[in-house]
């Protein structure tokens, strides 16, 4: 299996600046896709009489005939194209959520709230309807700085809004009394962004994405049942050592959501992600491949060609991070869970469950106060 891989949009730490978006893309295939692309590739450098073939340098119906030949090539093997969207400005509602209601370090938190992905992200939602463009801005800055007193003050102006707002009973009440849990022992939130100088590059759009297409290469492994020889990526200058750590770290580790939805599920693999390498797109007709495809993919609605922007579709595996993404994961889970040919005997059980949730997340908060007094004693 071989990985080729670019990106898209300007980011880092700056998840403010334009563009809103971030993209990593990839071809990941069960062959080798050079010897397939280079010929194509080479014919259309020198027909347009550049070294590489960038998409901002070309016009789109070149755009579209080059892409359509390579896919056509690429139909020769196993492969798909995946593709990671983040909306730069959400991480930062992302990573309150998961620092604030993060059950194992927050007592206050729900653990059904934190580990399933629908209330999970019912709780982001909520968050970026509450928190403004500059309450988001200062989050993300005192999240990297490791300032909890920076955190606390916009943690209060939430607790604030939420007074004065009409909200599920449920809701309001798992929101209020995981922030006020936070504030109250502000010793139990871990914050490690700041820790080492290149500890907040895990935090970036672009670590964040690269970890994306780590899980995509070992699932395509498992479909596919191949072996990885290399993973390329084109040059980083900032991230390309964290790229390399990360590669190391991760490549026998595969994570996966269970059906239900509950949190990844971790497991290790009986192999790694090949060789990687940082090599300049210049060189290789793969890497820009990805960078054409990367380009029809932000581009849907100015393809001329229908069929393909469907081609290229098919084959395409996206990951998105965004506000609307996080609607359309709660959307999916209420119309399944509204869909369920529920008994009475097992609509009766989930209740008993959910008590039984609540009285051990009740006892659990007690036991920990009650350990607290005893140490300030």
């Amino acid at each position: 299996m071989y990985i080729y891989a670019d990106e898209s949009g300007h980011s880092g730490r700056h998840i403010f600046n334009k563009p809103p978006f971030y993209f990593q893309g990839a071809i990941i295939s069960e062959n080798d896709t050079e010897p397939l692309l280079q010929e194509v590739a080479t014919k259309y450098r020198v027909e347009l009489g550049v070294e590489r073939l960038h998409a901002n340098e070309i016009r789109p119906h070149i755009i579209e005939r080059i892409a359509s030949a390579f896919l056509i090539l690429l139909d020769e093997t196993n492969w798909i194209f995946h593709i990671t969207a983040i909306e730069k400005p959400y991480l930062s509602i992302t990573k309150f959520v998961d620092s604030l209601f993060d059950s194992y370090e927050n007592k206050g938190a729900r653990w059904l709230w934190y580990n399933h992905e629908f209330f999970r992200h019912t709780l982001c939602c909520l968050f970026d309807d509450l928190l403004l463009k500059e309450d988001k801005k200062n989050f993300w800055l005192s999240y990297l700085a490791d300032d909890f007193d920076g955190i606390c003050k916009i943690v209060k102006t939430v607790l604030q809004r939420l007074q004065q707002i009409q909200l599920d009973k449920r809701l309001y009440q798992v929101s209020c009394e995981g922030l006020e849990f936070a504030l109250k022992y502000p010793e139990e939130i871990t914050l490690m962004a700041s820790r080492t100088k290149k500890l907040y590059k895990g935090h970036t759009p672009n670590m964040v994405a690269f970890s994306s297409l780590i899980q995509a290469a070992h699932k395509f492994c498992a479909e596919y049942k191949t072996t990885p020889e290399a993973f390329i990526h084109d040059p980083q200058s900032e991230f390309g050592p964290t790229m390399k750590e990360y590669h190391e770290i991760f490549a026998k580790i595969r994570a996966e959501h269970s059906e239900c939805g509950l949190q990844l599920n971790f497991e290790n693999t009986d192999y790694d992600l090949g060789k990687f390498s940082l090599t300049p797109s210049k060189q290789l007709a793969s890497l820009q491949a990805v960078d054409l495809f990367l380009w029809l993919s932000q581009r849907s609605g100015r393809i001329k060609s229908q069929g393909l922007r469907k081609k290229l579709m098919e084959v395409s595996d996206p990951f998105y991070i965004s506000r609307s993404s996080s609607e359309m994961i709660r959307t999916g889970w209420a119309f399944k869970m509204s869909n369920m040919d529920l008994s009475k005997e097992d609509i009766k059980g989930g209740e008993e469950t959910i008590a039984e949730m609540e009285d051990v997340h009740k006892k659990r908060v007690k036991e920990f106060e009650l350990t607290k007094i005893k140490g300030d004693i």
